[in-house]
């Protein structure tokens, strides 16, 4: 399956990133940076560097990826999140 992974650079999307690969998923990584596209590619993935709020430059990256299905990853969770103190380090 042709899969888009919306915030794939980051700390959710990363992995989920490597589970689709690993899988055999052909998969299309979204991200903000140029930085971020080129770990993808290390991963498996095609990397894409769009901005999600300029609305023509994500339809363009959408249209062609030609995704069967979009996964929505989108955050901007620091990396040294930690899941025992989520209170703390997202405040």
């Amino acid at each position: 399956m042709r899969v888009l992974v919306a915030g794939a650079s980051g700390v959710i999307g990363q992995p989920v990133v490597r589970r689709l690969v690993r899988a055999g998923h052909s998969v299309v990584g979204l991200s903000r940076w140029e930085a971020g596209a080129q770990a993808l590619e290390r991963l498996g993935a095609e990397g894409v560097v769009a901005d999600v709020w300029d609305a023509n430059a994500l339809r363009a990256a959408v249209s062609r990826a030609r995704p069967e299905v979009v996964v929505h990853q989108l955050t901007a969770l620091p990396k040294r999140l930690n899941p025992q103190r989520i209170a703390r380090d997202v405040a």
